[in-house]
């Protein structure tokens, strides 16, 4: 062999092995092929296939850059390997893939996969230009029979199931640790109930519409003999709430779909499902679905794609029940991200470019007002006088005029900060907004640098209480709204979960933190109760239950050898210290990319991924 046959066999096995983590090979094979039988038996989904064909082909480069060093070094021409170089040097130029490389982790990762990638060309076309090389007629082009045939293996097993697809890398995974401490139960303060909501706390993303996302239910008493259940939807499942039969009702969101679905709480038997919906693809868009309400009638209430508020109902199938046109009001190219009901029969909704707007819950005119300037990228709270409306500068409270207009009675600015954060969907808070202290605050978190801030504001007149930094400086922001709990508010720092999915690939994660602020009820000051910078929450929404006083979330540590272990996660409220955690699972489809954490009515814990849910619960 000769000397730059050698060295260009050499390095293509360097190249395989820095392409791609070695257990994310692995894991995305297993989980891919999977997928794809799932995906085809049950959801039949031209994305959600198309997601089981990317994860099985993950490890391909690596394959293709052994076999080509095999090739090299037998005296192939070479010609294969070279073509391969641009592939190798994909994530040079496309952010998403880098975390998917070994080499993102070291310092200067990029600048040496570029030199590593520099090097391998040249040496190869010395190999070319030498000319000494024949075509291939080995056999080991059967490799890649094999790993098409173990693919469609996979598939097959995976269209026998509907749970979360399976990985071997699991079993390099710690179960968890920990107990469920004493049971103790705090005061808490109740959240009126919307009339026009399904049950507290079980109607929306937020648990209530003062969004306090916090309940008064058990979580499982014992977290490490608990069983864990899965379901693949297909889509994200961000929002998850119970009808008054105890039945999960979710909408689920693929990449170009949304799919509507009520499911057996016990089982886990999807009951009904349906296409109710289509979208525009964007990991960080959460408008046409990812926000829902489930209302007094056990009917999902929800922002279409096309500019309608959309009323399904759910009691007897997934049915349309009706379709509000609100398109006239919107903005050109605007989206509504949410809607919600007021005391007063109404539905109130918001646009991603400003748009506030009302209109009757049976039909009719729509009435808007435009916060120009403004854009809005998460829900609102309502109370029994006023909406609560977070933009990108300013927090809003509003109100309906006679004439059903919305009116703005304050605005409050805030700091937007200079710069979107990693782990942000846009520069501005990241927060929907939450009342608390039996209405007389409305909190939010700023984007003020060089840390963030959780902003207390009385909902009489707007003026700022309480300004609290919070986090390590440079690296806090947040994308999930504060949790509640009398006068206590919790906020966690999801910097760094960017690029989304990926960013926790390969064993990496975001960076930690999570906090408690206590505000003092009379005043609005507010100081921080404490802090934890090493609990890591990518991106949930976290929930807190006052049985037990817990913080319950779902946390991702980092993993040297590239495991990607998800975990159910419990916080003692009073101390921030953790309580216990759990696997959920390893591998993306666990991820939860900004849906939430719930507790069912009987105490379950669930939370939404990127591709259905996952289920902690008592045996």
């Amino acid at each position: 062999m000769s000397g730059p046959r050698r060295t260009g066999a050499v390095l293509l096995v360097v190249e395989a092995i820095a392409s791609v983590a070695p257990v994310l090979a692995v894991a995305s094979y297993t989980i891919g092929g999977q997928m794809i039988g799932t995906a085809l038996a049950h959801v039949r989904v031209s994305d959600v296939v198309a997601q089981g064909v990317v994860h099985a082909l993950t490890p391909l480069l690596g394959l293709l850059l052994l076999l080509a060093a095999w090739g090299v070094a037998h005296h192939t021409r070479g010609i294969g390997a070279l073509l391969l170089q641009p592939l190798v040097a994909a994530p040079l130029l496309i952010g998403f893939l880098r975390p998917m490389t070994p080499v993102s982790r070291l310092p200067a990762g990029m600048i040496l996969l570029g030199l590593l990638v520099l090097v391998t060309t040249a040496v190869l076309v010395a190999v070319v230009v030498a000319g000494e090389g024949r075509s291939d007629r080995h056999r080991r082009w059967w490799w890649l029979a094999g790993y098409v045939a173990g693919i469609v293996v996979l598939a097959g097993i995976g269209s026998g199931s509907r749970s979360l697809p399976a990985n071997p890398t699991t079993q390099l995974a710690d179960p968890g640790a920990g107990e469920a401490p004493i049971s103790q139960q705090s005061a808490g303060t109740p959240v009126p109930q919307n009339p026009g909501l399904a049950a507290n706390p079980f109607n929306s993303i937020h648990n209530d519409s003062w969004a306090t996302d916090s309940y008064r239910i058990a979580a499982p008493a014992e977290p490490r003999t608990a069983a864990v259940d899965s379901l693949f939807t297909g889509g994200d499942c961000a929002t998850i709430t119970f009808d008054s039969r105890g039945r999960i009702v979710t909408l689920c969101s693929t990449l170009t779909a949304v799919l509507a679905y009520v499911i057996d709480p016990e089982s886990l038997t999807v009951i009904d499902q349906q296409v109710v919906g289509t979208r525009t693809p964007n990991l960080t868009d959460f408008s046409g679905g990812g926000y829902f309400v489930l209302d007094a009638d056990d009917r999902i209430v929800f922002p279409a794609a096309d500019g309608t508020i959309l009323v399904l109902r759910t009691a007897g199938g997934i049915a349309p029940d009706r379709s509000i046109p609100v398109a006239d009001t919107l903005q050109p190219g605007e989206r509504v991200t949410s809607v919600l009901p007021d005391w007063q029969g109404r539905y109130w909704y918001v646009g991603n470019r400003g748009t506030v707007g009302v209109v009757r819950a049976e039909g009719g005119p729509a009435r808007a007002l435009r916060l120009d300037g403004d854009t809005i990228e998460n829900s609102f709270a309502v109370t029994r006088d006023g909406v609560y409306v977070a933009t990108g500068s300013a927090l809003f409270r509003l109100v309906a005029a006679p004439d059903r207009a919305p009116q703005v009675r304050w605005r409050t600015t805030y700091d937007a900060g200079t710069r979107q954060k990693p782990g942000q969907t846009s520069r501005a808070t990241g927060t929907t907004p939450t009342v608390f202290a039996d209405g007389r605050y409305v909190a939010i978190t700023d984007n003020h640098d060089p840390r963030m801030r959780v902003v207390v504001a009385d909902t009489a007149d707007g003026s700022v209480t309480c300004a609290q930094e919070v986090f390590t400086a440079d690296r806090s922001a947040t994308e999930n709204s504060l949790i509640a709990v009398g006068d206590l508010l919790v906020v966690e720092n999801n910097y760094g979960y960017a690029p989304p999915i990926t960013a926790t690939s390969a064993g990496n994660t975001s960076v930690g933190g999570l906090a408690a602020i206590d505000v003092d009820p009379r005043s609005g000051r507010c100081r921080v109760k404490w802090e934890n910078d090493d609990i890591v929450i990518p991106s949930l929404v976290s929930k807190a239950t006052t049985a037990g006083d817990l913080v319950l979330t779902y946390t991702k540590p980092s993993n040297p050898w590239g495991v990607d272990a998800w975990y159910f996660t419990a916080v003692q409220l009073e101390t921030g210290e953790i309580a216990w955690t759990r696997l959920a699972g390893t591998g993306t489809p666990f991820n939860n990319h900004y849906a939430a954490g719930y507790l069912s009515p009987s105490g379950d814990f669930l939370v939404g991924t990127v591709n259905g849910l996952v289920v902690l619960r008592d045996r």
